[in-house]
């Protein structure tokens, strides 16, 4: 589904803008609507699954709470407030489970882009991608990752109540269902809808092991091989172990080359009137500060910024030096390179780096997405080997093959491709996690963290950034258990 090349290779932010005030445009461009909609032109309706879900969500009842920090996919668990009242209104939005569970089985979700594009009623529930028209084309709103936020939430109240009915099968299909349709949604073109689906799926994953801890000491053992060997590991089977089939965002260029396309002459030369008000109106949305003279420098920025053929090409050589470093591992020498972004001139080409930031974040989300799905692979592997047996395993190797899949023993922190650490602790131990000081005992199982470094997991956080990664057992859920939040 990747867009043409033919169009110039730019901007990532352009998306951004979407959750500035005042980005929501009155009309869609329509040649850049036609654009991003081209790819999914080849993928036959019945093939597709935005509408399934959507209608789902247009049908859904109203959560008991909003959506927001204290009602979310890692916030829902059966001893939180008012839990009573989150699990009666994921019981009687059955529908959506079932819109998620079909969902599974389509090629793709493609949700087409322009609020023409989609029923009234969609547009009227927040479950549109709207796209500027004229020089506020990069305005793009992409108002559907609402409504997926609170699908998300659904789907953890869903898995904690099936959870409490011990409904275990019933509880890991939804999650595993969901996860397949996140995969989907981050084949979408906008970096905002990569990167929304991407950490939805950390969040997912997470979330996982979250509920089998919760019930760690009831959950059959056959539930949970039966996942470890033949669902975490086939989220988007494709991807493997390395999540090689997660492609870059290419629909931002398409939004920045309609805008770059207005902003010069006849002559290939920036209009400077345009120039100046457009690109002084973008300095402004993302630094507030910078309103006052913004559109005075750009017009001085004008006289001396480059053509735009110039311009194109240096879009153009940013987008395919992040290609190039997309496609290499983790930890190739290309990557210790200078990017051409950074080599950029600030003058000559400063409509350039005002349109295309850095994206450097999406790397080490990509690792991050990786941990979590290896690490829940591995953590289903290692519980059915101690629900099977009733201790934990001696090492991660003996639950190769009837337990996990080995391929999935990659530590995507570990420069050298190394394997996951994994203890069976043979006395409790502190560490130092996100949610506080916990005491860990029995099988642990964690992966470097992106500091490279074995650091005994005496230290864990969320995203890996700093510590290690602990994918087992589950910190959130064990410090809901000992009295944490």
């Amino acid at each position: 589904m990747r867009l043409a090349r033919a169009t110039t290779l730019a901007t990532v932010a352009t998306i951004a803008m979407a959750y500035l005030p005042g980005a929501i445009a009155r009309a869609d461009d329509a040649k850049a609507v036609d654009a991003l909609n081209a790819p999914a032109k080849v993928i036959q309706e019945k093939s597709k699954c935005w509408k399934g879900v959507l209608d789902a969500y247009v049908a859904m009842s109203a959560p008991p709470m909003k959506v927001g920090p204290t009602f979310n996919v890692l916030a829902v668990w059966p001893g939180m407030a008012d839990w009573s009242k989150a699990k009666e209104w994921a019981a009687a939005n059955g529908p959506m489970a079932k819109a998620l569970l079909d969902a599974q089985t389509a090629v793709a979700f493609c949700l087409p882009y322009g609020r023409t594009s989609v029923p009234p009623v969609y547009v009227e529930k927040g479950a549109f991608i709207g796209i500027g028209d004229g020089l506020a084309v990069y305005e793009s709103d992409v108002a559907y990752l609402k409504p997926l936020a609170v699908i998300n939430t659904f789907v953890a109240v869903e898995m904690y109540r099936l959870g409490e009915e011990k409904k275990y099968q019933e509880a890991f299909d939804l999650g595993i269902a969901s996860l397949k349709f996140l995969r989907k949604v981050a084949d979408q073109h906008l970096l905002a809808e990569k990167i929304f689906a991407m950490e939805a799926m950390c969040d997912v994953a997470s979330l996982q092991r979250d509920v089998l801890q919760t019930f760690l000491a009831d959950v059959p053992a056959a539930v949970v091989k039966k996942f470890a060997l033949s669902g975490y590991a086939f989220i988007h089977p494709t991807d493997g172990e390395r999540l090689r089939r997660i492609e870059m965002p290419e629909g931002d260029r398409v939004l920045a080359e309609a805008l770059i396309m207005q902003l010069f002459d006849a002559q290939g030369q920036p209009d400077t009137s345009k120039f100046a008000a457009t690109m002084g109106n973008l300095q402004a949305s993302k630094e507030p500060l910078a309103r006052f003279g913004a559109a005075k420098r750009w017009a001085e920025i004008a006289d001396i910024h480059g053509s735009l053929d110039s311009t194109r090409a240096r879009l153009t050589s940013i987008y395919d030096d992040w290609w190039r470093r997309w496609r290499v591992r983790y930890y190739d020498g290309l990557l210790d390179n200078p990017t051409v972004i950074s080599r950029t001139n600030k003058m000559r080409y400063a409509m350039v780096l005002a349109m295309a930031n850095d994206i450097q974040r999406l790397f080490a989300l990509r690792q991050r997405l990786n941990a979590e799905f290896n690490g829940t692979v591995l953590a289903f592997g290692v519980v059915a080997s101690y629900r099977d047996s009733g201790s934990w395993p001696g090492g991660i190797d003996r639950t190769y093959t009837q337990f996990t899949m080995k391929r999935f023993d990659f530590d995507p922190w570990d420069p050298a491709a190394g394997r996951w650490q994994y203890e069976n602790l043979s006395a409790p131990r502190a560490i130092e996690s996100d949610y506080g000081r916990l005491e860990i005992s029995g099988g642990v199982l964690y992966a470097r963290g992106a500091d490279k470094e074995d650091g005994g997991a005496q230290k864990s956080t969320n995203d890996g950034l700093t510590g290690d990664f602990v994918a087992w057992p589950a910190l959130r859920a064990l410090s809901r258990s000992t009295g944490g939040k």
